[in-house]
């Protein structure tokens, strides 16, 4: 039966002031920067927009800020910046800030710099691309990956075929009982048939942090319980696509020691655009096998013979070319910035309020026969909401 509408009414809606005033009694303590996001908003976003324009799509890119484009401009205006790759004075200006800012980023994501590398890619999508097209793939390899993931990973997927290796896609229930057994997977081809040891098969588990579709977020822990699969002839390795978790949680590799980890800047700041990063366990660099070589990641390469000499730094060894250098140096700022605000925790903070309100908002809109509007996608609901729902 059609539900019947509910009474007329003749109570005027509420004024914005009231609703405003009412949210802001509500959320005081974890929208708005401590009181600033107005006087924030005007200065670094709104006098760009036209009146009653809003941005909504931060899922798709961060909305840059004035103040890190200003101050991007002026380091630009007041320093000359050479190739990296050359040994002018410029150029050591220029290798020192980008390592600096190598530095930071391993810095900000609580990873330690004995342990990890930071390679610049163009985005998370090439860095992706750089796991799947280096991993140490075999007709033994197995790719498991969770099916809310970004199209690129799906695209990892062919690397992996063309190796003959095998793929399955999972949901998040399957995982969870995956890493809950304590039994490690089995590898019947363990041994080349003399009873003697092959190398080990490498397999790729992946997933994302935080899903594009309904901003779900997934168990961090199942890093150290796939990883944990690893024995009987078997190595599992756990690519993390962090793009769209980290412009608004915090993310702490000492914790959550994922083998790889793919990075977006522009998600996270808005500027610079086209430049990315893939994060590197240390102890992964010598199983990625690297096919193409050029530019700055070689040291010595001789034309006549199938001679060369790779660079000693494992980041340099996989940035094929010169690196964005200008955009890497810029990334400075947006940290700068994303520090003015009280770091990522005051971010999820202000996103988290942001999120709550519009999900009730929307899930309380209703038909004129008193039935529900929207459907909502998501965990919304969720009683620890807030552990597996992103703003999206």
């Amino acid at each position: 039966p059609v539900p019947s509408p509910p009474p007329a009414t003749n109570t005027p809606a509420p004024t914005l002031s009231t609703v405003k005033a009412d949210f802001l009694a509500e959320y005081k303590d974890s929208y708005g920067y401590g009181g600033r996001i107005d006087e924030l908003y005007a200065k670094e976003v709104g006098c760009r927009l036209q009146p009653h324009e809003h941005y909504m799509d931060y899922t798709a890119a961060a909305l840059y800020t004035n103040s890190v484009i200003d101050a991007a401009m002026a380091e630009l205006k007041s320093h000359v910046f050479g190739n990296p790759h050359s040994a002018a004075p410029s150029s050591v200006l220029t290798d020192t800030k980008v390592e600096e800012v190598r530095d930071r980023i391993l810095k900000y994501f609580n990873a330690d710099p004995a342990e990890y590398q930071c390679v610049f890619t163009r985005g998370a999508t090439a860095s992706l691309k750089m796991v799947g097209e280096t991993f140490p793939w075999s007709s033994r390899s197995r790719f498991v990956y969770l099916r809310e993931n970004h199209n690129s990973v799906l695209g990892q997927r062919e690397y992996a075929l063309a190796h003959g290796a095998s793929f399955k896609a999972v949901d998040e229930e399957w995982v969870n009982e995956w890493v809950e057994k304590d039994e490690l997977e089995a590898d019947t081809h363990s041994t080349n048939g003399t009873g003697m040891e092959t190398a080990p098969a490498y397999n790729l588990f992946a997933f994302p942090g935080e899903d594009n579709f309904a901003g779900v977020k997934y168990p961090l822990d199942w890093v150290k319980g796939v990883q944990a699969k690893s024995g009987n002839g078997e190595e599992w390795k756990v690519m993390l696509d962090a793009a769209a978790f980290v412009p608004s949680n915090p993310l702490d590799l000492s914790e959550v020691p994922a083998d790889f980890v793919a990075i977006s800047f522009y998600k996270m700041f808005g500027y610079p655009t086209g430049i990315g990063a893939l994060l590197v366990r240390t102890e992964n660099i010598d199983i990625m096998q690297k096919v193409f070589w050029g530019g700055g990641s070689v040291s010595l390469a001789t034309s006549d013979n199938n001679f060369h000499v790779l660079k000693c730094k494992p980041s340099e060894r996989l940035e094929d070319g010169t690196i964005s250098f200008l955009d890497v140096i810029a990334l400075n700022h947006g940290f700068d910035f994303v520090d003015s605000l009280g770091g990522v925790k005051a971010i999820q903070a202000h996103v988290t309020s942001l999120s709550d309100y519009l999900y009730n908002q929307l899930s309380h809109l209703q038909h004129s026969n008193g039935e529900p509007m929207a459907t909502v996608f998501g965990k919304h609901s969720h009683s620890n909401r807030h552990d597996v729902q992103g703003g999206i």
